[in-house]
């Protein structure tokens, strides 16, 4: 409490001025004492007098101090004991102790620092109609798990009114309800509500000081206070559960895929071995006969032939695309790398798509570079990938259209695989082979760039298209261009035309471990 204003009179009085009117006064007594030895006796006596009243007032005002001094201390003493209660449950909730042990602790907290018998918190259930007892200290520790009505109970009366609650005598309270077990020596409790996301979910309430005094609104204060960690603990365990859920759930989603690729790679490799099979005799006897070894046919004959042979080819193709795809998947497609001359790998790729070409009547100019272009890549899938992009050149070119093939050695920013931390794509720069394959058809929208190298998507997908297909060429060229460690993009202009690229590292891929080591770096603009 602040001191007194301090009267005139008292400032009079103060030790120091009742000593030095001592000091003064003692040597006028002695003065006076030698010119009239009566009046020098009255003034040793006034002097004596003034001495003690300022000896006895300094006391007072000691005593006084002390007394200040000591409630600081112990109001010191206090604060400092409920922020240690406080930081060792915010400990426990680090802990990811269990909600049970925590509402536990912190009821014990309650009933030590608001120096009470016993401790409650009550929690929501059954769609509120009712409030469980979740935890108890002291006397209360029985009654666990007991239901409280929330129309008939001082909990259920702070729930419904979202506001504290201070009741003096629980007996003669007719909002009071007494679960069973409860002795009858608690009679005054204190009760804070508890909210989460701006709900109140339950109660918290501490019942009868042990020296007897009324709760007050410090006393609110502090059990709100402690409420605090009690929401934050049920919030904290329904987020874990929520995520052990997840989890769970998740783990099951990952075993059924895991077993549905499972049977999909089963499925795949002993379909393709039961469709090939038949599909080879039927594409062998197919050119047998159209060779007239076996006997000669007729015009019509020859055309059923043909159509046989293309249909059943194309068939296989589409079974060895799937096959492949469903490999690169499961990371079961392994990449037969060799020094090869790319050169050879175009030459026969133009060759073998040349019949598409020549029934439409279109042209197809080759650019190759001048310096070598040997590269250690895997010939038979980079002969793959020139086929298709060959192929749908053709395709979408118009009858009379040119087609483009051109082939530079260069150095160029390739992706390099990640570490085992994880960090993102990077880019080094290293010696390439730059191919693009460009055509006057009909092109694509830059909203459209990214359904081209997807599997099973084309970009026109309508029932109507006029170019057939299953969508697997590209994606599959992506693939095998990406185990190689180069990158495939593509670049049109609607209605005039597109081209289709893709760039491989000389040396071939780049294990993780040649990745980590210093080199120099591009970095991408």
């Amino acid at each position: 409490m602040p001191a007194p204003a301090t009267s005139t009179l008292e400032r009079l009085l103060s030790p120091g001025a009742l000593t030095v009117l001592a000091v003064l006064s003692g040597w006028a007594g002695i003065y006076l004492l030698w010119r009239q030895s009566l009046v020098g006796l009255f003034l040793a006596v006034l002097t004596t007098a003034l001495a003690w009243a300022g000896y006895r007032r300094g006391q007072l005002l000691a005593r006084r101090q002390a007394r200040s001094l000591r409630h600081a201390l112990a109001a010191s003493s206090a604060r400092n004991r409920e922020l240690e209660r406080l930081r060792r449950l915010a400990a426990s909730l680090l802990a990811g102790r269990s909600l049970e042990s925590i509402l536990t602790e912190v009821t014990q907290a309650a009933a030590d620092l608001l120096e009470s018998e016993a401790a409650l918190v009550a929690l929501v259930v059954e769609e509120g109609r009712f409030l469980r007892i979740a935890a108890g200290s002291g006397p209360l520790a029985p009654v666990i798990g007991q239901l409280l009505p929330v129309d008939h109970s001082l909990s259920g009366w702070v729930v419904l009114s979202d506001q504290s609650l201070i009741s003096e005598n629980m007996d003669a309270d007719p909002r009071s309800f007494r679960p069973e077990g409860t002795p009858a020596s608690l009679r005054t409790a204190a009760l804070v509500p508890l909210r989460s996301a701006g709900m109140v979910v339950g109660t918290m309430s501490v019942h009868n000081r042990r020296d007897g005094r009324q709760y007050d609104d410090d006393a609110l204060q502090l059990l709100q206070t402690l409420g605090d960690q009690v929401v934050v603990a049920i919030d904290r365990t329904n987020v874990l559960e929520e995520s052990r859920r997840n989890e769970h759930a998740l783990a099951l989603k990952n075993r059924e895929l895991v077993r549905a690729t499972l049977l999909k790679s089963q499925f795949l490799a002993n379909m393709s071995h039961e469709l090939r099979t038949p599909l080879n005799a039927i594409n062998g006897f197919s050119d047998l006969l159209l060779t007239e070894a076996a006997g000669p046919v007729n015009p019509e004959q020859r055309e059923f032939l043909e159509a046989v042979l293309r249909n059943g080819r194309h068939l296989l193709d589409l079974i060895n695309s799937v096959l492949d795809l469903s490999k690169i998947e499961a990371g079961a497609m392994t990449l037969q790398l060799a020094p090869t001359d790319l050169q050879e790998a175009v030459t026969e790729a133009v060759a073998d798509t040349a019949s598409l070409r020549t029934v439409r009547r279109q042209e197809c100019s080759v650019e190759v570079d001048s310096g070598g272009l040997v590269a250690v890549v895997d010939g038979l899938r980079v002969k793959q990938v020139l086929i298709n992009l060959l192929s749908n050149a053709s395709k979408f070119t118009p009858e009379g259209g040119q087609v483009r093939l051109a082939v530079v050695r260069t150095r160029a920013p390739l992706p390099i695989p990640s570490g085992p931390d994880g960090d993102g794509a990077r880019l080094l720069s290293r010696d390439a082979i730059w191919i693009s394959v460009s055509d006057t058809g009909i092109g694509f929208r830059p909203e459209d760039t990214a359904k081209l190298f997807q599997e099973f998507s084309q970009v026109d997908s309508s029932a109507s298209r006029q170019q057939q297909g299953t969508g697997l060429g590209l994606a599959l060229s992506k693939r095998f261009v990406e185990l190689h460690g180069g990158t495939i993009g593509a670049e049109s202009i609607y209605g005039r035309g597109s081209t289709f690229w893709f760039i491989l590292p000389v040396d071939g891929p780049l294990s993780v471990q040649a990745a980590a080591a210093p080199s120099p770096v591009d970095e991408a603009h």
